[in-house]
């Protein structure tokens, strides 16, 4: 099975609506004018469908931020980029995603994307929804599953932060312990469980998170986005999953993602990256 890791596509749409200064979009849309809208071009999208196609990609995981102020034009775009993927997707929210109060309230974001299961679910496990229950856990094949949890939540003007809360918390640690014998798991969240950065774009309660997934050597792989910085940190040592920051898709000076072949007794890791206009595997790396 073949599987692409993408993350924080960022489809963006300029507003001059005086609406923005009702909630922190304003905020979102300064910075796309001044800044982010040379620095993220959706258009080194445009070659995937193909490229997955010539590649034989199975599934195509997407670890958030898809919209960059939450707004519908913005998700359209992000869903007209997935319908023309001709292949499984599973997505998943971030921070921008759940840009304004108003969008989390209204769960905007679950009103374009939800994910549908490779199989007909089977338990009580299976039938759980990121939208109602904020994690999800679902099988990719007869030896890897997926595991999703939706972590993003709106914030203040300069603050990019997620929450790992006490109730997610107790919620994941009763699906973790009922996961399926013999089964591998691929661990989906839009943060990484360290601190990476300044204290205002962390996941809250990130080690709490860090401290029960090392009672779980069934997660394999934590898959995250939001730091737009490609990373592969093997942590197997420290009883803790491989993680993979497949970095910014969309990032016109460093766009990358992943792609997993998941084998029986192995995993072969290719990194591309977009540089010359184009697509290119820079990097392999086996686990």
């Amino acid at each position: 099975m073949k599987i692409a890791h993408l993350s924080d596509l960022h489809f963006a749409k300029i507003t001059y609506s005086p609406l923005q200064f009702l909630s922190k979009r304003w905020v979102g849309n300064a910075n796309l004018i001044l800044f982010r809208r040379k620095q993220h071009q959706t258009a080194l999208l445009a070659p995937l469908p193909s490229l997955f196609e010539k590649l034989k990609v199975n599934v195509i995981l997407i670890t958030g931020d898809l919209s960059t102020t939450g707004r519908d034009i913005e998700f359209e775009e992000g869903e007209e980029f997935l319908n023309s993927l001709k292949i499984n997707k599973i997505v998943i929210p971030g921070n921008h995603d759940h840009y304004t109060k108003r969008g989390y309230r209204k769960k905007l974001f679950y009103q374009f994307f939800s994910n549908t299961p490779l199989y007909p679910p089977t338990t009580s496990l299976e039938k759980l929804t990121l939208q109602e229950d904020k994690i999800e856990l679902r099988p990719l094949n007869d030896t890897w599953w997926y595991l999703a949890i939706d972590t993003a939540i709106p914030t203040s003007l300069v603050s990019s932060r997620g929450l790992f809360s006490k109730d997610l918390e107790k919620d994941l640690q009763k699906v973790l312990k009922n996961l399926p014998k013999g089964k591998k798991v691929l661990f989906l969240n839009h943060f990484p469980f360290f601190p990476f950065d300044r204290s205002k774009n962390i996941l809250q309660r990130g080690m709490a998170l860090h401290n029960l997934l090392k009672n779980y050597p069934q997660v394999v792989f934590y898959l995250h986005g939001h730091t737009h910085r490609h990373c592969i940190a093997d942590l197997r040592e420290a009883n803790l999953p491989i993680i993979l920051d497949s970095g910014s898709v969309s990032l016109k000076s460093r766009g990358s993602f992943n792609l997993l072949e998941l084998k029986e007794k192995s995993t072969c890791l290719s990194v591309y990256h977009y540089q010359g206009e184009k697509w290119e595997k820079k990097r392999e790396k086996k686990f």
